[in-house]
């Protein structure tokens, strides 16, 4: 994004590094998908802005000396290419920021991320024990009951007992609401 900025300075390419030094950056885990939506539709829209701005119809309107006068002082960031290779130049950084777009979304698919940031997903004690046991469900389960009651209930009542105390509370609950329902 800043790439962008780098190429082609102007005031439609300042919404890249105000995004995301501005919000991006400022967000606790990573930007939500709403964000990622925003950019992609935004880069799309000047993506076409561009292309339109440098179509041969528009060129007499582009090269005009008002139009010409009024860049130089506002430096909007939109230049007319009649060569092929400085046009694909010109536009390559918004084509670059839409594939890593759709890569990032594409990636956060795969790994149930899409939607919802990782603190919705699990807390980050939860990542370190899912971590520390190597994804077990069972023992992460195990060292979830020990640490709420304090390793206490290893005195009074054993492990399995608790789990199974746990799955019969959980079952009668289960049973409780679909019951009602």
């Amino acid at each position: 994004m800043l790439f962008s900025m780098y190429q082609n300075a102007g005031i439609v390419s300042i919404f890249y590094p105000m995004s995301v030094f501005g919000y991006a950056m400022l967000e606790e885990t990573r930007p939500p998908a709403t964000y990622w939506n925003l950019v992609r539709k935004y880069t799309t829209v000047l993506l076409f802005f561009k292309f339109i701005c440098n179509l041969a119809i528009l060129e007499p309107y582009i090269n005009d000396k008002d139009f010409k006068y009024m860049t130089t002082y506002l430096k909007i960031g939109i230049y007319d290419y009649s060569n092929m290779w400085h046009l694909v130049m010109y536009m390559s950084p918004e084509i670059i920021i839409i594939c890593f777009i759709m890569l990032n979304e594409i990636k956060l698919k795969l790994i149930g991320l899409f939607d919802k940031i990782e603190q919705e997903h699990e807390s980050i004690s939860q990542g370190i024990d899912r971590t520390r046991y190597n994804g077990d469900k069972e023992a992460i389960e195990n060292a979830n009951i020990m640490s709420a009651n304090m390793g206490m209930a290893r005195y009074f009542i054993s492990l399995k007992d608790q789990l199974k105390m746990e799955k019969d509370f959980q079952q009668e609950s289960y049973d409780e609401i679909h019951h009602e329902l």
